[in-house]
């Protein structure tokens, strides 16, 4: 029977959920809240009660780019003072110009992900309104340089590509290009289509019919720009309250009442709450696998998914 943690062991803090892309494919145009950017104090209250609680891995973005957050070195290199991670980054690379590429190499940054999609500047142009093909590879393979370059091994770096309909045709040759540059290349399973999230296509080990408790409600906590708490990085738009860390502790909401209704519900297979009745993101938790995709590091496929971001 799956227990939740006395601390979730993996917390995302949304830096914010404005984005410099404007992505046909991502389910942002759906969400009801204001834009807006976390305040520093707010990060640092969060960080330092997970100080108290490690390990406790960081993933310092959610529903936006990270990269436009105006103090965003400066709280990574906080989180990671503190102790806290491995810190876990995705970001679009478009605004990783060679200061910011500089800054994150030293930042203490454990793992970036950089979302590029395809080896088409057509079709990522296409699909990443906003975005310019050239700048972003050029930007990613210079953080690439800069990183070997310090002579850490960290951040290890990944890039990144959702198999969607229109960038499955492509899906080979992005490999290969990226293959030898990356430490990993990572084609994750599509979960959404036109910005709805859907089901996640797991053949014949993921046909399971009985309801079983997904991992997240029980290890992840998920906290948006102004403090509102979200149960996973599918919960885009949490509409029935768990708690705020403006005014309360993370460990408090943990064990709070709603927490606990909402894992009874999975512990009972009756599940309720709006974010989690449609999913079926719970299901790669019990396939042999582990985890849904593909992931290849410098060697060629392999069966695992390795430290870093769990999920697009």
């Amino acid at each position: 029977m799956m227990t939740p943690l006395d601390f979730p062991n993996r917390i995302t803090l949304e830096l914010t959920n404005a984005c410099n892309l404007s992505c046909g494919f991502c389910p942002r145009h759906l969400m009801e809240k204001n834009l807006g950017y976390m305040d520093e104090e707010l990060f640092i209250k969060a960080i330092d009660e997970m100080a108290e609680n490690l390990p406790v891995a960081l993933v310092p973005f959610f529903r936006g780019e990270p990269l436009l957050h105006p103090k965003f070195l400066r709280l990574i290199k906080y989180a990671k003072e503190r102790g806290v991670g491995p810190i876990q980054l995705t970001t679009n690379g478009m605004l990783l110009d060679e200061e910011k590429a500089a800054g994150l190499v030293d930042s203490g940054v454990d793992f970036v992900s950089f979302s590029l999609d395809t080896v088409d500047a057509e079709e990522y142009e296409k699909n990443r309104p906003g975005a310019n093909y050239e700048r972003v590879t050029a930007n990613v393979e210079r953080f690439i340089k800069m990183r070997n370059a310090a002579g850490r091994g960290a951040p290890q770096v990944q890039v990144s590509s959702v198999a969607t309909e229109i960038f499955r045709k492509s899906k080979a040759e992005f490999v290969e290009k990226w293959i030898g540059k990356a430490d990993r290349v990572r084609i994750y399973a599509e979960h959404s289509k036109d910005g709805r999230f859907g089901s996640l296509e797991l053949g014949a080990s993921g046909s399971l019919q009985e309801r079983l408790p997904c991992k997240k409600v029980m290890t992840d906590m998920v906290i948006y720009w102004d403090g509102d708490v979200a149960l996973c990085n599918h919960d885009w738009d949490r509409q029935l309250p768990v708690g705020n860390i403006q005014f309360d502790s993370i460990r408090r909401i943990w064990h709070g009442a709603r927490y606990q209704q909402i894992r009874e519900e999975h512990t009972s297979g009756k599940v309720q709450d709006a974010t989690c009745s449609g999913c079926d993101h719970w299901k790669m938790y019990y396939i042999p696998e582990g985890f849904v995709g593909e992931v290849y590091d410098g060697v060629g496929k392999t069966g695992t998914s390795g430290a870093g971001v769990e999920e697009a």
